[in-house]
């Protein structure tokens, strides 16, 4: 055998009090399938998460070939290995294209304005039908992990290290991926492939190595073991019937639900009941309607027709989420992550999320109470976690779903829907979730199964209704519920409707339309709009507002908020915040007094190096506290503020330092009656908005406020690029103190606050998310532009004071609801939950 292409040896890594890897070795040569294997919490994704980089080992190496791996994303893909995660790192933010480009290192990335052909081509060589414009965030499942498999292929990677790769994809896509491992593996690349699916293993793999409670069980050869014997290596010990026996069929039963011409964008006239007692499956390939019926019965898709839903006190009708909880149907939903999970809480705050009403009294949770309940509904589901209040990011994607089945079961619900429950999940588990749900069937409930394994829909579900084109074409119950009946209906339509809907609806001028509104340029053109009509109504009330003295002083006005609007967008993309603008805006005006008050370049070029090297440190200090000492934005730049007010203060008590009248008057300079300043405003938000959309540090600025950890999987300098915003922020705002520095005229302490205030609502104003990663320098600029005018119609219109904070914030109130909306409700392709 040749040399490893991947060698860890002795790893070792702990989280906490859980040792998740206790000395394991393992290795994959060149042109090997080598299997790993376990339960989950097994050690698998970690071993592999160390061996790409993404985590650094307590003990042990990494030999990448021959090369020991400086533990970093970027440092093993310069080695030649590329991850399938379970979890696709597609940042929601970014284009398919742009997710894809960024993956690559930065001398092999195509430019920009080819990037989309460029992801085209990849794509097709995985014939996936995705739209490379299309956002992360309007990607099914299935489709994030076709892009996610793209990407690592787009690698050429020396080393592919596959987690899960199938987990999300229909039969047809498992083959065209199994293609070209066959491919990679004909050119000599090393494969690491982690699945759940033991007859893709032992179709697949050369060699299988087995992990269990962090430590290997062994490495043997693929054909020299049989499936029996993977699973006891596995779980430890033999494992009874996969599948539960069904409840005899009883016609008599009553039905909980019933569906009567259901439709929506994706689905047409679906009409079918559930009776209690019985487990209901949901067949066909990805895109044919059969998960907008099932989110459409928990509430989650708008529809047509009628969703009732019989319970003690009569039939109920569902037609939001709040009617089917109060109907007693609840969701499993198919992306944990995103749906299903909230990340920031601990595994027993997720479990007894839906459920504190049971443990609460006169609106108090009773923790005992709550604590006994959730032990024993997350032991009922086998979730492995060092303690209840753990955080569920930490676990495994297995014991993250099995989290979510806690919860749901902890409600109690009459009816239960559940989209690929066993995604991800090891075969002891899954045989476990399987158990739970008949046992939910047997006790009356009615459960509702919507699943891409036939053999899963086969073995588990009394009935199977199979859909094609968004219509329900058969359903299959008793004996005709088998493998092949499931997947030749399926099949016997044409093919599926989400690619016809998504050509549909992407053409035209109505998808023009729907990407304008979705797009970080569409506050631009409102902007536009608003300036426009607000300053043709304040020119008819008051015909001086045009004259040339007031255009060119509100233009020079608006030069100083533009560039630090430009700053705090910058912070603001990678999801902080820079509260500390306008204390720098006048820290600046109060240094530059000490040497402007002369005549003379050397004494203006002196001031200005000196009010940049100061932003410079103000910049670098936030960014070490943030980052560094991982102290919150909103902390730390508040601190920073009431330290550079003072310092202000105790250079110039007073105002004082009258500057030089040459100052003055250069900085307020116009060209054909437009100041310059403002004119070079507009350049700087020009040239910044093509660096966001042309550069890989604007890409990696929207990859990190986006997703913060994916941009950490696929390579990106999170921390280099936070602390780059932080120190651009503060320049940006030394260059704004500059311009400020021009209209008051002396060293005045008190100047500059209202700026930060003034800064955080003209990004909002010109579509920025306060989450971060999306945003806009023109529509920046243009917030910045409309909130000067504002202030400045103010008077011309005759408004009283208080209109000078009514107005403004009305107006970021607005925007802000406008646009959160038109990205939440246009969605351009089939299936993209609204």
């Amino acid at each position: 055998m040749s040399a490893p292409a991947l060698k860890l040896e002795d790893v070792r890594r702990s989280f906490g009090g859980v040792r998740a890897l206790r000395g394991v070795s393992f290795e994959v040569v060149g042109g090997e399938v080598h299997a790993l294997l376990g339960e989950n919490g097994a050690g698998k994704s970690t071993l592999m998460a160390i061996a790409a980089g993404a985590l650094a080992p307590d003990a042990g190496q990494v030999l990448i070939g021959g090369v020991a791996l400086d533990p970093s994303p970027s440092a093993a893909r310069d080695l030649g290995v590329a991850v399938v995660y379970q979890h696709p790192a597609v940042v929601d933010h970014l284009t398919v294209a742009e997710n894809m480009v960024l993956i690559l290192p930065r001398e092999r990335r195509p430019r920009l304005g080819a990037a989309v052909a460029w992801a085209a081509q990849q794509l097709a060589v995985i014939d996936a039908d995705i739209d490379p414009a299309l956002r992360g965030e309007d990607l099914t499942v299935a489709e994030r992990q076709m892009v996610e498999i793209a990407k690592a292929m787009a690698l050429n990677p020396q080393v592919l290290i596959l987690d899960e790769p199938t987990a999300a994809l229909n039969a047809a896509e498992v083959e065209r991926l199994f293609a070209q491992v066959v491919e990679f593996q004909r050119r000599g690349t090393a494969i690491v492939y982690i699945s759940h699916r033991i007859p893709e293993v032992m179709r697949i793999a050369d060699r299988i190595t087995v992990l269990r409670n962090g430590e290997s069980r062994g490495t043997f050869p693929a054909d020299g073991v049989s499936e029996d014997e993977i699973l006891r290596r596995i779980v430890g010990r033999e494992l009874s019937a996969v599948f539960p026996p069904k409840a005899a069929p009883g016609a008599d039963r009553p039905d909980v639900i019933e569906v009567a011409g259901l439709s929506n964008a994706s689905c047409h006239d679906v009409s079918f009941t559930v009776r209690a007692g019985e487990i209901l499956g949901l067949a066909g390939a990805e895109g044919n309607g059969q998960r907008e019926v099932i989110r459409a019965l928990g509430g989650l898709e708008s529809h047509d027709g009628r969703i009732a839903v019989a319970g003690a006190s009569g039939s109920s009708v569902v037609a939001d989420v709040g009617s089917a909880r109060a109907a007693g149907v609840l969701s499993i939903p198919g992306d944990r992550v995103r749906e299903g999970l909230f990340a920031g809480l601990s595994v027993r705050e997720n479990a007894a999320a839906s459920s504190l009403g049971r443990f609460a009294r006169a609106g108090v949770v009773r923790r005992p109470t709550e604590h006994t309940a959730v032990r024993g509904g997350l032991a009922a589901v086998a979730v492995k976690a060092a303690s209840p209040e753990t955080g569920v990011t930490t676990l495994s994607g297995g014991n993250q779903q099995k989290v979510v089945f806690a919860r749901t079961l902890l409600s109690e619900p009459a009816v239960l829907l559940c989209d690929e429950p066993t995604q991800g999940v090891d075969p002891g588990a899954r045989a476990e979730i399987y158990r739970l749900l008949r046992e939910l069937a047997d006790a009356g409930k009615a459960v509702v199964v919507l699943s891409s394994d036939a053999v899963e829909l086969e073995g588990l579900c009394d009935r199977v209704a199979v859909f094609s084109r968004g219509q329900l074409l058969a359903t299959l119950d008793g004996e005709s519920i088998t493998e092949e009946a499931i997947t030749r209906t399926a099949v016997a339509s044409s093919h599926a409707r989400a690619s016809q809907d998504q050509a549909a609806q992407g053409s035209g001028a109505g998808g023009r339309l729907r990407h304008l509104a979705r797009s970080d340029h569409a506050p631009t053109a409102v902007l536009l709009a608003v300036v426009a009509l607000l300053g043709a109504y304040t020119a008819s009330s008051d015909a001086s507002y045009l004259s040339a003295v007031n255009l060119q002083s509100m233009l020079f006005l608006a030069a100083a908020l533009v560039f630090v609007s430009l700053g705090q967008l910058t912070v603001l993309l990678t999801g902080g915040i820079d509260l500390s603008v306008g204390a720098m805006m006048a820290l600046t005006v109060v240094l530059l007094s000490f040497f402007l008050s002369k005549s003379g370049a050397g004494a203006i070029a002196v001031g200005v190096a000196v009010a940049l090297g100061a932003g410079l440190v103000v910049g670098a200090a936030n960014a070490a506290l943030v980052r560094v000492a991982r102290i919150s934005p909103i902390i730390t730049t508040v601190a920073t503020l009431t330290i550079l007010a003072g310092v202000a203060l105790l250079l110039r008590p007073s105002p004082a330092g009258v500057f030089d009248g040459g100052f003055m008057t250069d900085m307020q300079r116009t060209v054909l009656g437009v100041p310059i300043a403002f004119l070079v405003a507009v350049a700087v938000a020009v040239a910044c908005e093509l660096a966001l959309r042309r550069t890989g540090f604007g890409l990696a600025l929207r990859a990190v406020g986006s997703d913060e950890a994916s941009a950490h999987r696929i390579g990106v300098p999170v921390a280099r690029t936070v602390i780059a915003a932080y120190v651009l922020s503060a320049l940006f705002a030394t260059l704004a103190g500059i311009l400020l520095a021009g209209q008051v005229g002396l060293g005045d302490p008190g100047v500059g606050g209202a700026y930060t205030l003034s800064s955080v609502a003209a990004v909002v104003l010109g579509g920025a998310s306060i989450y971060g990663g999306r945003g806009s320098y023109v529509g920046a600029m243009l917030g910045a532009l409309l909130t000067t005018q504002v202030l400045n119609a103010i008077t011309f219109l005759h408004l009283g004071q208080e209109w000078q904070y009514w107005l403004p914030g009305g107006l970021v109130l607005v925007a802000a609801c406008a646009f959160a909306r038109l990205r939440t409700t246009a969605p351009v392709a089939a299936g993209t939950p609204a």
